[in-house]
């Protein structure tokens, strides 16, 4: 943030109106501009992917892949890859990546559960 930036950014903060306004709730459809999922990563799963993965858990780990740099990509996927192997699971260390990979990896360990797959991992 630049420094005028944050001067202004202050000034909102500490008026007194502002607990009197509403916040405002804005969209911004970025799935039509740019922000594709990793190539590379999508080939690898075409090879890798199980058929008992659903149709909208597919959906939903492409759309995970969006806005993560190549590096990044290919370690999500990977990850991802070691789950349904049933090879193991990742952390990063990174919050935010690791949050993402936690909920991925309930869900396709939900999804094989439910097709009667037994992925079991060492504690």
């Amino acid at each position: 943030m630049k420094k005028r930036d944050f001067k202004a950014f202050h000034a909102a903060k500490c008026s007194k109106t502002r607990k009197d306004q509403k916040m405002q709730i804005f969209y911004s459809e970025l799935n039509n501009r740019g922000y594709e999922p990793d190539r590379f990563c999508l080939r690898l799963w075409d090879m890798t992917m199980p058929d008992w993965i659903s149709k909208d858990l597919r959906a939903d780990l492409v759309d995970a892949l969006r806005g993560f740099d190549e590096d990044m990509a290919l370690e999500i996927a990977d990850n991802l890859i070691d789950c349904w192997s049933g090879l193991g699971l990742h952390v990063t260390g990174i919050g935010h990546v690791d949050e993402l990979l936690g909920r991925l990896y309930m869900r396709i360990l939900s999804c094989a559960n439910n097709k009667g797959i037994v992925l079991e991992y060492k504690l």
